[in-house]
């Protein structure tokens, strides 16, 4: 990959911007993600408690994205369709490894 300027200093990089920079500005996207649409203790409750009925019922077993069932102790709650693509904030829960959860994204 050929060396380009970064954007805000004009360090050369391999990169848009250099490790210092990308840095600065993950964490200014992060904020403005998180004014947009706060987490609350409400939600983070309901998460735990899906993920708890999840385990009491399938024990560690992830139901898996795109592939087998397998089994995962880094159970996670998310939106079957993603609040940012237009899915409702209050729908129900669904409980997939961490692994899974990443691969499909907002999909």
């Amino acid at each position: 990959m050929p060396l380009r300027l970064c954007l805000d200093c004009g360090t050369l990089t391999q990169a848009t911007r250099c490790p210092t920079h990308q840095r600065v500005k993950d964490r200014a996207t992060l904020k403005a993600k998180r004014q947009r649409r706060p987490r609350v203790a409400r939600e983070d409750d309901r998460r735990a408690a899906a993920v708890v009925a999840h385990k009491r019922v399938h024990g560690d077993w992830c139901p898996g994205w795109q592939r087998e069932p397998h089994p995962s102790s880094d159970l996670t709650a998310d939106h079957p369709v993603a609040v940012g693509a237009g899915g409702d904030e209050g729908q129900a829960l669904a409980v997939l490894c961490r692994s899974c959860n990443g691969a499909k994204g907002a999909r």
